[in-house]
């Protein structure tokens, strides 16, 4: 998949907005206060997938240049996740299962 100029703006649009989005959150930084309040140094990293796929039929290989970039934005690319879009199974581990009830999300667990 080839990324033009404005696509590239898109996503460091995007990046800027979830690096917002959880630095002006009250319940973000209330968790941290509690953390350090407890006598802990913090450090706070997500880590997100962003998959992309054109909605035409081309089927275009990403460069290695846009490759690149996307992980100069600690966007992690993974290829795997355009090519298996159509799978309705996924793997869930017990740790994505305590990990998800932690966070209060309930799931089917037929997944």
């Amino acid at each position: 998949m080839q990324l033009d100029d404005h696509m590239k703006q898109l996503l460091r649009e995007l990046g800027h907005a979830i690096n917002d989005t959880v630095s002006e959150s009250e319940r973000i930084a209330e968790a941290i206060s509690g953390v350090r309040a407890a006598g802990f140094d913090i450090v706070l990293k997500l880590d997100a997938t962003i998959g992309l796929a054109r909605r035409t039929s081309q089927d275009a290989k990403m460069t290695s240049q846009d490759r690149r970039f996307l992980e100069s934005l600690h966007i992690r690319v993974d290829e795997e996740v355009l090519e298996e879009e159509s799978s309705s199974k996924i793997e869930i581990t017990p740790q994505d299962i305590k990990f998800l009830k932690s966070l209060k999300i309930s799931f089917d667990e037929e997944l």
